[in-house]
């Protein structure tokens, strides 16, 4: 199986700009995408509102180390549905790429001809629209490739499907995609709507403020606004702050950025590795503060297809062993120091 190409510099989403200062660039950029999502239907930017569940149309295409110690688990995730970052273990034989099993939803998908696959329009380095070729690319993109490639045998056999934080379970509820890889975090609410493979990639939560900001963590942000979008368990992690934040969410975490260098919200608080993103965008913000909350993430599946998710996590599983996984962070995270550490797969019979 072929590697990625691993590029020297961390990839972020490129905008074509004209000439203009050092400090106008950054905010060129992050506007750029706000226009690219708009232009694909991606909604407004500052609507603090719910969203419909109906997600864009489909485009056709041919880890931070572990949790830390001491920090609070994700809210939902407590013991009600045991393990929450175990899934179903890998059938023993894996079927042959092309050669699904006759009567399950893998062989209707390989009937289909592509695999439905939900990701980020706007979350470089996991999911974002290349400005240049209009194709999604990113860490997410390529598992998602990586998964449709063990089905079919060839590339080319994915189906991507733009989402927000917000309709990623929506999506699956509705039957509109077959897998969603959109770095969302398992945890025992969210299993009580649908299916999620192993984890992929480990996070932590955190808050990205500007560089004269006097805000050194969430705790001196109280009575601030802070900025995270809508559907995401970093909601959750804000308003249980005993700081009292405000909580600004919108629909995609980019607009954020946007709010922040127009001084309309005081901070962003999500996944570190995205504000790490941020932060390369635009040097005039930085990350401050420790670690807020783990968020182990997995690929989201809707229930009623053991077969599939066994079929996820086996592909999972050579992804983290044979080197694709490395190689996905070499690409698409060079910057993180020190190196992220591979998760270890954890199943649901005890393996």
């Amino acid at each position: 199986m072929p590697k990625p190409t691993i590029p020297t510099t961390l990839t972020t989403l490129t905008i074509p700009t004209t000439p203009t200062t050092p400090t106008m660039l950054p905010r060129v950029i992050a506007v750029a995408v706000v226009v690219l999502l708009a232009l694909a239907g991606a909604g407004c930017a500052t609507v603090d509102a719910g969203l419909p569940a109906q997600a864009r149309p489909l485009v056709t295409t041919a880890a931070p180390s572990p949790p830390a110690t001491g920090v609070p688990a994700p809210a939902g995730s407590g013991g009600s549905c045991g393990d929450p970052q175990a899934s179903l273990r890998p059938p023993a034989v894996p079927p042959a790429p092309g050669a699904m099993p006759a009567g399950t939803f893998l062989a209707a998908i390989q009937q289909r001809g592509y695999l439905r696959a939900a990701v980020l329009a706007d979350v470089p380095p996991f999911g974002s629209i290349n400005a240049f070729n209009g194709q999604f690319e990113g860490f997410d993109v390529d598992l998602a490739n990586r998964i449709g490639r063990a089905i079919f045998g060839t590339d080319g056999h994915v189906r991507f499907r733009a989402t927000t934080y917000a309709e990623r379970i929506p999506v699956l509820l509705h039957g509109d995609v077959d897998i969603v890889v959109a770095t969302m975090t398992t945890n025992c609410e969210r299993r009580r709507q649908i299916d999620f493979s192993t984890v992929y990639w480990y996070e932590t939560q955190r808050i990205l403020v500007p560089l004269d900001s006097p805000a050194r963590g969430l705790d001196g942000l109280g009575g601030q606004p802070v900025c995270t979008a809508a559907g995401t368990t970093t909601v959750d992690t804000l308003r249980r702050a005993p700081s009292h934040p405000v909580v600004r969410t919108v629909p995609n975490i980019a607009d954020c950025l946007v709010l922040l260098q127009s001084g309309q919200v005081a901070a962003i608080s999500t996944t570190s590795a995205v504000l790490a993103g941020m932060a390369a965008q635009d040097p005039r913000v930085h990350l401050v503060g420790p670690g807020l909350s783990n968020e182990p993430d997995a690929i989201g599946i809707a229930r009623g297809h053991p077969e599939l998710t066994r079929f996820v996590n086996g592909v999972l599983a050579d992804v983290l062993h044979d080197g694709t996984w490395t190689a996905l962070v070499q690409r698409w995270l060079p910057a993180l120091r020190p190196p992220p550490t591979a998760p270890v797969p954890r199943y649901t019979d005890g393996g």
